[in-house]
């Protein structure tokens, strides 16, 4: 994620930890405190300049907070300091204007936004056309909503009648067009109409002609809902669609290709690819003549290493048009094209059982002054934080034994294209590492170098956007449609207006679905970190930002260059969202488990939350689908900082991390107590700058008793498989603890955590099954826990407590390792 800009410092805050089911941290009466968050200015994620106040009917209300009409907004409530429970809440803004938030403590997820209305009205009246259908849902797109067809809805006023009032100030004008709900529906007309508000509320009589399309139906819905999820080479694969229509709708086809290219076709006829018809299996009534049917059709099983990309659409036999899925476009080229891999679906066993350090490149050691950017020397340090910091790849390469030394056995490298910033995530230039980072021969020696020492690299990939300085947008920004790179962005009002990442302007957002735009990366971009450079994977920024059909040709591309690559993706999401990227990624970023972790052992929340985490990812994703657990990173505030600077909060978190199912991964510097200078808090851009402080590498500003506590733990993950790939079981959870087993065939682990006050914990005879089985403490082989009078295994779990056993058989057993 996104680096370097102060509208998006913190949006990582709310991302990285609000996935996972919280408790309540009291109850909704007692709150003492409720901001809101949100993703569109002058909310943010980061800081409480957005209070409510607590109303006689106990609400709680905002302050007028202006947004801008049309643009869709992502928000929750803090409660208490403590984020609402699920995901985010979203609203779109019917116009621009001033709005109330209201937060119903009894019903957190409510949304109840009332926009203050100004002095001025209109109301529009509109005759439609006798083609209209009457289930249509006629709305304007207006100036005031960015033309957004989809969120002011006229209500019906009788026969071919419809009406809205809006609102603003006397005397302002504004322009819109009328539709069926969205712009492929517009009524057919060169120019706009506009209107002018009054303190009266004059009436506008309009009249629409004719409209450039009607729908089929109310809503074609298929969201990528196909069994067998990950198909291999003996699966048929059965595609389900459901609609709302109100009109007829019995038929319904699949168009389909497996060499990569994208299928196209109407109406059941193929014009690129296959075809296979849908049938309805049911149809239910939704009430006031609306219904829901469900098509369902089937692909036919492929070989191993096909992509198959699809597009559906349905339609009536007694009509003349079809409606696509999840678009609901009325010509394929629109439609959504969906996509599958199939494979023996296999993560990399090197990406199993890796542990990962996290390297910053920029702040984590200057090996080679000379290529540093020049800096002010009357800056204080809190601005020198803004920019460069002197790290390099120099850097990288002289610490590569300090690396190797904690035992880990994989690098991530942030990303180093040239570019504008110090953090690499604006790529100006997707094949050239920026000279303040080094060089092409550089980064070979460190992948070289980290091979010969049994480490694996990976590279921080950002295929989601570009800097707005790289030469492909900036020729499409001067040139517009001749370029050949208009394309390869998405103008919706060249040149001042097209997509971008969150809304930030520097940060325009590639068109990965244009066929030139996607060869470029599977060709070009991809074989030059991989095979050039030679690293052994990506970390994969933003990777729900791409398409999936784009991440199914990823993965084609990757794994034919080299099979035993690892990708994993950072999709800051629901475990549902993140799961829908397995079997085309390898694993992903662990979000909620970060979060759980965070809660549990920084904050001091219920150990109940870190059991739930757990059992959620051991129900929700894929065995061969690598989760990398982490603590903190470049985006987030340091986990000891959170901790308020509790070095054993921190051990305890490194201890579950470690014993845990998952990658674990460590950002640089949190190894020897690496907190920050300062509150994030307090500032009010560039609140990331303190996340990512220099590495201390002068020994007295150190945590040395921490590090090798890190390479204990470290050592213990590598000698032993059971914690690494082994079965998970807990035997016991409460408020303060938690006792879980990691096992394989060969050994049996079981690991303590307390983060509360003393505690005895009894383990049942069913933990022994009867075999003496005692608890032998990895780090201290004299600390042994028989079976008592019961047969059972009494644990004395100390005060904020870290204990880690080996079962085994019998007090004097000598365990035989396994391999």
């Amino acid at each position: 994620m996104k680096k370097g800009l102060g509208i998006l410092m913190l949006l990582v805050l709310l991302l990285g930890i609000i996935w996972v089911q919280l408790p309540a941290s009291a109850a909704a009466s007692s709150y003492q405190k409720v901001v809101i968050r949100g993703s569109l200015p002058p909310l943010d994620w980061g800081s409480d300049n957005n209070p409510l106040a607590l109303q006689q009917d106990g609400t709680w209300k905002s302050n007028p907070i202006p947004l801008t009409g049309g643009s869709k907004l992502e928000f929750k409530y803090v409660r208490d300091g403590q984020w609402m429970d699920g995901g985010n809440l979203e609203f779109t803004p019917p116009q621009t204007g001033s709005y109330v938030f209201v937060f119903h403590p009894d019903e957190e997820r409510k949304v109840d936004i009332n926009l203050l209305e100004g002095k001025g009205k209109v109301t529009l009246n509109l005759t439609v056309p006798k083609s209209t259908p009457d289930w249509a849902n006629i709305t304007a797109g207006t100036s005031l909503n960015s033309y957004n067809y989809s969120v002011s809805s006229l209500k019906k006023a009788g026969e071919q009648k419809y009406s809205i009032e809006l609102t603003g100030e006397p005397g302002q004008s504004f322009s819109y067009y009328y539709a069926l709900g969205d712009a492929q529906f517009k009524e057919v007309r060169s120019e706009p109409r506009t209107a002018v508000f009054t303190e009266a509320g004059q009436p506008v009589n309009d009249e629409v002609e004719k409209w450039t399309a009607v729908p089929v139906a109310k809503n074609v819905t298929h969201d990528f809902n196909y069994q067998p999820f990950i198909p291999d080479h003996k699966d048929n694969v059965t595609v389900k669609t459901t609609v709302e229509h109100y009109g007829p709708v019995n038929k319904g086809g699949i168009y389909y290709t497996t060499d990569g290219s994208a299928p196209s076709g109407k109406r059941g006829l193929a014009t690129h690819g296959m075809f296979v018809p849908m049938y309805a299996v049911s149809k239910t009534s939704l009430g006031g003549g609306l219904y829901k049917s469900v098509l369902t059709g089937v692909i036919p099983k492929q070989k191993d290493n096909t992509r198959v990309k699809y597009k559906l659409d349905v339609w009536s036999t007694a009509g003349n048009g079809s409606q696509f899925a999840d678009t609901n476009s009325i010509q394929p080229e629109d439609a959504t094209e969906f996509a599958y891999y199939i494979d023996d679906y296999q993560s990399p066993e090197w990406a199993k059982n890796a542990s990962i350090y996290h390297v910053f490149v920029d702040r984590f050691m200057d090996g080679n002054p000379k290529n540093n950017e020049p800096v002010d020397p009357d800056l204080s340090y809190d601005e020198r934080l803004k920019g460069w910091m002197g790290g390099d790849l120099q850097g990288v390469k002289d610490k590569i034994s300090y690396i190797k030394d904690l035992g880990v056995n994989t690098i991530w490298i942030s990303p180093v294209f040239n570019g504008p910033y110090s953090h690499g995530f604006h790529p100006a230039d997707y094949l050239k590492i920026d000279p303040r980072f080094g060089t092409n021969k550089l980064m070979k020696d460190i992948i070289k170098e980290a091979h010969k020492k049994g480490m694996k690299v990976v590279y921080d990939l950002v295929p989601n956007h570009t800097s707005i300085q790289h030469p492909f947008f900036q020729d499409a920004l001067n040139n517009g449609t001749t370029s050949p790179y208009y394309n390869w962005y998405t103008f919706t009002k060249w040149p001042t207006e097209y997509k971008t990442f969150y809304g930030v302007t520097e940060l325009p957002e590639l068109n990965n679905d244009n066929p030139a735009t996607r060869s470029y990366m599977m060709d070009k971009v991809v074989p030059f970190w991989l095979n050039e450079l030679g690293f052994d994977g990506f970390r994969l920024d933003y990777a729900k930002g791409p398409s999936y059909s784009f991440w199914v040709d990823f993965r084609h591309a990757v794994k034919n260059l080299k099979p035993n690559a690892f990708i994993y993706g950072e999709v800051w999401d629901s475990r549902e969202k993140i799961n829908t990227y397995s079997g085309k990624l390898d694993g992903a970023l662990d979000f909620p488990m970060q979060g759980a972790l965070l809660d549990v052992f920084a904050k001091g929340q219920s150990m109940h939350e870190l059991s739930e985490a757990v059992r959620l990812n051991e129900q929700t994703y894929n065995r061969e689908y690598v989760m990398g657990t982490f603590l903190d990173n470049h985006d987030m505030p340091r986990f000891l900082f959170e901790s308020g600077g509790d070095v054993n909060k921190l051990k305890q978190a490194a201890a579950a991390q470690f014993t845990l199912p998952g990658a674990p991964i460590i950002y640089y510097g949190t190894e020897v107590g690496l907190s920050q200078s300062k509150d994030h808090s307090t500032v009010d851009d560039y609140k990331d700058r303190y996340f990512r402080e220099m590495m201390p590498w002068d020994k007295a500003h150190q945590n040395t008793s921490l590090k090798q506590y890190y390479k204990k733990l470290i050592k213990l993950r590598n000698d032993e498989p059971a914690l690494r790939t082994g079965k998970y079981k807990e035997w016991y959870s409460d408020d303060q603890v938690i006792v879980f087993e990691r096992s394989n065939k060969h050994d049996r682990f079981l690991v303590v955590l307390n983060n509360g006050n003393e505690e005895k914990v009894t383990l049942k005879k069913s933990f022994d099954h009867g075999h003496g089985l005692v608890l032998r403490n990895v780090w201290d082989k004299k600390d042994v826990i028989g079976p008592g009078k019961k047969d059972d295994l009494t644990i004395d779990s100390k005060t904020g407590s870290i204990q880690i056993f080996e079962v085994v058989k019998g007090k004097k057993s000598v365990k035989k390792k396994a391999s």
